[in-house]
Parts: C-alpha cells; structure tokens; sequence
C-alpha cells in the first residue's frame, strides 16, 4: 500500500518539519511513501503530485495550517476514492466539509509523541484490513 503524505509547503516551516517522523513513522509500518516536494515549476508539480496522488491507497495529510493545496490534495484524494487521515493539532480547525468527508479520520494530537502514538494505531488498524 502506498500513501502520499502532505502539509503546506509554501508558506510555512511549522509543519514541514513533521514530514521527516512521518515518513519515518510510516515507512516502519511497511507502507511505500510519496512526499511532494518543492518546484518552480506549477505545471510539473500538479502533473507529479497528481500522478503520485492516483497511484496511493491513503492520503495523511497535516491540517493545523490553512492550504490551497493540501485542500486540493484532500479533495482529490475524495475523487480518487483514497481513504483519508488528517492530523489536526489540538485547538486549531479544519472545515466541516473535510470533517463529513466519508472514509476520513481525523487525528487530534497535543505534541509529536501523541500524534506518533495515535498515527502509529490508525496504520496499525488498516494494516489488519489489507
């Protein structure tokens, strides 16, 4: 199973920074990992993470901070038909559409270690249903 894995990119560091335990996190669990990475180029960023996001079975996206594009990511992801797992930190807010959104968890963690904690359950419970 492969997951894409997602936060803003080009606005803030906040969040970016959490990329490494993730990708760490889940690649231990046995998945196969896409992470988007930074371009000049706008066209070849949507043809590569489109193609990337076609190709997964989860997206694990990172939602405390507003994003253009990871709410495109999300919303694809919808239309693609890939299960969802968006992490929220505690006390920050993402949509009520994103919340409704069908085959969607939401992670609401305080600090990295609860958030590798509660991540590392979620992949645990779907590696069971492969």
């Amino acid at each position: 199973m492969k997951v894409y894995i997602t936060c803003p990119l080009s606005h803030s560091q906040n969040r970016e920074n959490m990329m490494p335990v993730l990708e760490e996190l889940i690649r231990e669990k046995g998945f196969d990992i896409f992470v988007p990475f930074r371009s000049d180029d706008p066209k070849e960023i949507f043809e590569r993470d489109y193609k990337e996001l076609k190709s997964s079975d989860i997206l694990v996206a990172e939602v405390s901070e507003t994003s253009h594009g990871v709410g495109m990511e999300i919303g694809l992801s919808y239309e693609i038909g890939l299960k969802r797992i968006l992490l929220l930190e505690r006390g920050k807010y993402v949509t009520k559409f994103a919340q409704g959104m069908p085959k969607t968890e939401i992670i609401i963690y305080e600090n990295i270690q609860d958030l590798k904690e509660k991540l590392n359950s979620s992949l645990d419970k779907i590696k069971i249903i492969r």
